[in-house]
C-alpha cells in the first residue's frame, strides 16, 4: 500500500510539472505578425485631485521641518491625465495568455523616490529584469512592491532606503501587476507591469498605444487603469495588419 502511495505520488508530482511548462512562454521568431493598436477615452472629464500632504513629526524638529520643505503641502496625484478630447494617457494594455511570439527585453526599471513622488508613476518592466529602487530625497523612504492577485496585494520586496541617493537593486521575478507604496509617506503610489513577453503598452498622452509582432490569433486583452472600471476585450489579430482597439473608459 505504501508502494502504490509513493507511486501516486510521484504521477501527482509529474503531472504538475508537466502542467506548469506546458503552459511556459515560448519564445520564437515572428514572421508574418500583426498587432493591436487604438486609442483609449474617458467618458467624461474628470478633474485630477490634488492629495493632501500631513508630515508626522519627528522627535527632532528639524527633521520635521526638512521632511516638510522635500515634500510639500500637497502634490497633484497625476491619476487623471487626459487631454481636451478625453484621451487618457498612463492606461495599460496587456495581451494575457500569450503562449509564444518574441523574446521580452532586457530592461531595468528605475523607480525614484524624488520630492515624495515615486517616478514614473505607471510603467512597464519584463521578468528577468531589475528593479532599480532609488532615493533622491535626503529622507527616509520604505519603498514596499507588491502584487496585485484577486484585489489582493501581496509583498514581493520591502525595502527601507534612509540615506540621499541610496539606490537597491533586485530582480523582477513575479509576473502581473504591482503596487508601489512607501511606508514612512502613505499618499506614494505607482503601478508596475510586469510582463514575460513584449506584448503590453502604455498610453501617451493622446490615448495611443500599439503592440507589434504579435503572432496571428484570438487575444484577451486587459486596459487598467487606477481611477477607471477594468475593462477586458477579445481581439482577433491577422498576420500583417493591426487590430483596432478603441476604448472609452468609465470613472470607478
Amino acid at each position: 500500500m505504501k508502494k502504490m502511495k509513493k507511486v501516486f505520488a510521484l504521477v501527482v508530482t509529474f503531472s504538475m510539472l508537466l502542467a506548469a511548462t506546458s503552459f511556459a512562454y515560448e519564445v520564437v521568431d515572428v514572421k508574418g505578425g500583426g498587432g493591436i493598436k487604438g486609442k483609449i477615452k474617458a467618458t467624461e472629464k474628470i478633474k485630477d485631485p490634488v492629495i493632501p500632504i500631513k508630515v508626522k513629526p519627528k522627535p527632532d524638529p528639524k527633521e520635521t521641518e526638512q521632511e516638510k520643505s522635500v515634500c510639500g503641502e500637497s502634490q497633484q496625484a497625476g491619476m487623471y491625465i487626459i487631454s481636451a478630447a478625453n484621451e487618457v494617457k498612463n492606461v495599460m494594455v496587456i495581451v494575457e495568455d500569450v503562449k509564444k511570439g518574441k523574446a521580452a527585453p532586457k530592461a531595468d526599471l528605475t523607480i525614484d523616490n524624488n520630492k515624495c513622488y515615486f517616478v514614473p508613476l505607471v510603467s512597464i518592466t519584463y521578468k528577468g529584469s531589475d528593479f532599480i529602487i532609488k532615493n533622491s530625497d535626503p529622507l527616509l523612504h520604505n519603498t514596499n512592491l507588491g502584487i496585485l492577485l484577486d484585489s489582493k496585494r501581496s509583498t514581493v520586496y520591502n525595502l527601507a532606503l534612509p540615506r540621499k541617493d541610496q539606490v537597491i537593486k533586485k530582480p523582477a521575478r513575479r509576473t502581473g501587476l504591482h503596487a508601489v507604496k512607501c511606508d514612512a509617506h502613505e499618499w506614494m503610489r505607482a503601478y508596475v507591469y510586469v510582463s514575460e513577453h513584449p506584448y503590453v503598452a502604455i498610453t501617451d498622452a493622446s490615448g495611443s498605444f500599439e503592440i507589434k509582432d504579435l503572432p496571428p490569433g484570438k487575444y484577451k486583452v486587459r486596459i487598467w487603469h487606477e481611477g477607471f472600471k477594468e475593462v477586458t476585450k477579445d481581439v482577433d489579430v491577422s498576420a500583417g495588419k493591426a487590430s483596432d482597439l478603441s476604448v472609452t473608459l468609465t470613472k470607478k
